[in-house]
């Protein structure tokens, strides 16, 4: 078995035979949980790792399995040993979203997807979207967002990419587009949110990582960008 890389937000893993064993012995085999879980391993499709509560003990890892529209659309989620688990991967490439737009779409995501890799972000699609790519099951309805995954290595590099995502707001037809910025200390921010906070016109943002929430003020923001830059460097 490969080492488990330090887990992290949105990192997507497969489990042991042993660790669904273990997750479907603590289900009632005739409940839905348990029948959903029960196909869901079959099928070998990864689960994604969460945010992580406090209370949980050194070895064990909380993941979340969303289920399609067939399933009941639910979000179960479950406590795994961490060293049971097999790294499976990332979310697919954003560009592989083409497939489940309209076909007189394709050029302006394409063309969007070559912006973002110019500014160095390998963006990543998740979400509804995301889902619907890994598993081939119905995730997207009317009016789902594109949420995209965007590794960042500073806040200029952020500035960069919202301002490219602005400007494909102006794509007619296009979903709405949401997600996330990811920077390397595990800062994550709605990129929404932080072109408000970066413009002066909120006075707050909310933060997430792997190991909880905070809110920054904006009076912090010079110092807290400057972090975030100093983290890249070193």
């Amino acid at each position: 078995m490969n080492a488990p890389l330090p887990a992290r937000r949105h990192h997507l893993i497969t489990l042991e035979s042993t660790a669904w064993d273990q997750v479907l012995a603590d289900l009632e085999p005739a409940s839905h949980a348990y029948q959903c879980l029960r196909r869901w391993h079959a099928k070998g499709w990864p689960l994604v790792v969460s945010r992580q509560p406090g209370e949980l003990s050194s070895g064990q890892l909380q993941v979340g399995i969303p289920l399609p529209t067939d399933w009941g659309r639910q979000r179960l989620s479950l406590i795994i040993p961490h060293a049971l688990s097999l790294t499976w991967g990332g979310f697919p490439p954003a560009h592989e979203a083409q497939t489940l737009l309209p076909v007189f779409l394709a050029q302006d995501w394409l063309s969007l997807c070559q912006q973002l890799q110019a500014q160095g972000c390998k963006a990543q699609i998740y979400g509804s979207y995301g889902w619907e790519l890994i598993t081939g099951q119905g995730y997207v309805r009317e009016g789902s967002d594109l949420d995209l995954m965007l590794p960042v290595q500073s806040a200029t590099q952020a500035d960069l990419l919202v301002k490219v995502l602005n400007e494909a707001g102006d794509i007619k037809g296009l979903p709405r587009l949401d997600g996330e910025l990811l920077f390397p200390n595990d800062d994550a921010i709605a990129w929404r949110e932080w072109q408000q906070w970066r413009s002066g016109a909120s006075s707050k943002v909310m933060i997430k990582r792997t190991d909880g929430l905070r809110i920054q003020a904006h009076s912090d923001w010079s110092e807290h960008t400057s972090t975030l830059e100093s983290s890249h460097a070193t």
